[in-house]
C-alpha cells in the first residue's frame, strides 16, 4: 500500500511537472527578448536636438556663405563673359571704329580720339550689360507676379 501511494504521488508529480514544462520552448523564446526601443521623454529629445543644432548650425551657415560667395563670383564672371561675347559679336557685325583715320591729325588729337573710341566702347558694353540685368530683373518680377 505504501508503495502504491508513492507511485501515485510520483505519477501526480510527473503530470504537474509535465503541465508546467510542456510550453518551455515557447516561454524560453519569449524570455529571450532584445531591447529594440528605448523610450525617452520629450525633454531629453529637445536637449539632444538643441545640442546637435548648436554643433552643426555654424558649419552649415559657413557652407551657405561660401556657396553664396561662389555663386556671386560665378554670376559676375558670367556677366563679364557675356559682355565679352557680345562685344566680339558686335565687332563681327560692324567693323570696329578703332580704325579711325588719324592721318593729318596731330598725335595729341589722334590719341584723344582713340581714348574717346575706347571710352565709347566701354560705355556701350556697360549699357548692354545693364540692359541684360534689367531684362533679368523684369523676368524675375514676372515670375514673382
Amino acid at each position: 500500500m505504501a508503495m502504491q501511494d508513492c507511485c501515485d504521488e510520483a505519477h501526480e508529480t510527473q503530470e504537474v511537472l509535465r503541465q508546467g514544462t510542456y510550453d518551455l520552448p515557447r516561454i524560453s523564446k519569449v524570455l529571450e527578448n532584445e531591447q529594440v526601443f528605448l523610450l525617452v521623454d520629450e525633454g531629453t529629445i529637445r536637449r539632444y536636438k538643441a545640442e546637435l543644432t548648436d554643433e552643426i548650425e555654424p558649419q552649415i551657415n559657413e557652407l551657405v556663405l561660401r556657396a553664396e560667395k561662389g555663386l556671386k563670383t560665378l554670376v559676375k564672371k558670367e556677366k563679364q563673359l557675356r559682355t565679352k561675347v557680345e562685344g566680339v559679336q558686335l565687332e563681327q557685325i560692324a567693323p570696329s571704329s578703332r580704325n579711325v583715320n588719324t592721318a593729318g591729325m596731330s598725335k595729341l588729337e589722334a590719341r584723344r580720339i582713340q581714348m574717346l573710341v575706347r571710352q565709347r566702347q566701354r560705355l556701350e558694353e556697360e549699357l548692354h550689360a545693364l540692359r541684360v540685368e534689367v531684362d533679368d530683373m523684369d523676368l524675375q518680377q514676372m515670375r514673382i507676379h
